[in-house]
């Protein structure tokens, strides 16, 4: 870009290339290239080697975003209890290494990186949004355009709820300049403004050039304003029969029901008597015909999540009911969030990468359970139960982790291979497990 064009060298993108008029590119958007582009400037191309600080900076914003909204949803003026803090610390903990966050940092590919960095502008714009919706001020609501505006870049699912918000907004702003309340939308505790209209226009200026940018982007490299035009991927082009069983389209709704019994199903985990003991399962459940063209290794969010999605369920209760003005602030975010990543339920693709599309909306879920489960009844019961899980689900993501980044199936050098089976003979040996066969 800096350059002046928008593809890149066959050797950077490799198998995964779409190939347009003899030029390669990749299928993800250019959040990622914008990101580096200050780095670049002033430090020099590094060759490579931005993705694993860019990524450990993103997982660092994840984290940040988590409490920031978990703090938003508790209020300010509450005083904590002891074990409040403790439901908070096992919150975090379950937003940083127990979850997908800790897969994707396992190995830094640029497709990794833009599935993360969606999720935490997705975040970050959830926050400033629920900030705006308790401050309305046109400041807030245009950061948060710039926030979607990277997400959407960075990866359309996900993106697609940021913008979905905002969206939300610039209807519900433009009917107050025209009188109307939208009483069915009150749930969601949009403001009152007595004068919207420069609302309405920060809002719809942030819709409209997310989606130009992206369209036009698409347009000057694949002369169509299609997302992912499958018919120039290389590897379908190489292999006609995956085009056909595809018909060259990312979204089937027949996939839906195979993906949502496989992605909070109990197939995602396969127990072995070997280390790390815990690795990701191979077997999806399968429903009816979809049109599923690939299928690698991947857990489900009960089995690798469980303490996150305990927490998700009590807060979508929390959201319903929603007691208290903190809580349906958050609303709106949640939802719009949620729309946008369960997009990837209709994809062609079965992976452990694609739960991290649902991370934003389970992260904001969870932290609206961990405000209310806090309080109430056995409330130390519930405490250690979710201390329980919470270790459960760090345990395996990284084990999940772990094998991902030295066994699999491609881009793992042979020497890193042979250091992890030197590792797991040493381990079984020392607790005298029979060997591997």
């Amino acid at each position: 870009m800096i350059d002046g064009r928008l593809d890149v060298p066959a050797s950077a993108i490799g198998f995964e290339a779409f190939i347009f008029h003899g030029k390669t590119y990749g299928y993800f958007g250019i959040g990622p290239a914008l990101l580096r582009i200050p780095l670049i400037l002033m430090f020099g191309d590094l060759d490579g080697r931005w993705s694993r600080a860019m990524m450990m900076i993103a997982c660092t914003a994840n984290l940040i975003c988590a409490y920031g909204i978990l703090r938003l949803i508790r209020g300010e003026a509450e005083e904590t209890t002891r074990i409040q803090r403790m439901i908070d610390s096992l919150f975090i903990i379950c937003a940083g290494i127990g979850s997908t966050n800790v897969f994707m940092m396992s190995r830094s590919f640029v497709f990794h990186e833009a599935i993360m960095w969606s999720g935490t502008f997705g975040l970050l714009c959830a926050w400033t949004i629920m900030k705006y919706l308790r401050t309305p001020r046109t400041g807030l609501l245009a950061l948060a355009g710039c926030f979607a505006f990277i997400c959407f870049h960075c990866r359309a699912l996900v993106g697609t709820g940021a913008l979905l918000a905002l969206c939300l907004l610039a209807v519900v702003l433009g009917g107050q300049s025209f009188g109307k309340l939208w009483r069915p939308l009150s749930g969601f505790t949009f403001p009152l403004l007595a004068r919207p209209l420069s609302h309405v226009a920060i809002a719809v200026t942030a819709i409209c050039l997310t989606l130009g940018t992206y369209f036009g982007v698409n347009y000057a490299k694949f002369r169509t304003i299609e997302g992912v035009p499958l018919r120039y991927y290389n590897l379908y082009m190489q292999n006609p029969d995956r085009m056909q069983l595809t018909g060259a389209k990312q979204i089937h709704p027949e996939n839906i029901p195979t993906n949502l019994a496989t992605y909070f199903g109990l197939r995602g985990l396969r127990v072995a008597g070997t280390f790390p003991w815990f690795f990701l399962g191979n077997q999806p459940t399968i429903i009816g015909t979809p049109a599923i063209d690939v299928i690698e290794p991947f857990s489900s969010f009960p089995e690798s999540m469980p303490a996150m999605t305990i927490l998700a369920l009590a807060g979508a209760m929390a959201l319903w009911r929603g007691s208290s003005k903190n809580i349906r602030r958050a609303r709106l975010p949640a939802l719009t969030l949620l729309i946008g990543g369960a997009i990837v339920f209709t994809t062609v693709g079965i992976t452990e990468r694609y739960l991290h599309d649902l991370y934003a909306a389970l992260v904001i879920f969870a932290a609206v359970g961990a405000a209310r489960l806090s309080s109430g009844c056995y409330a130390q019961y519930k405490t250690a139960a979710i201390a329980l899980l919470t270790l459960i689900g760090v345990v395996l993501n990284c084990a999940f982790a772990l094998v991902n980044q030295r066994t699999a199936p491609w881009g793992v050098p042979e020497t890193k291979r042979a250091q992890f089976l030197h590792l797991q003979q040493s381990v079984d040996r020392f607790l005298h497990l029979p060997p591997k066969t």
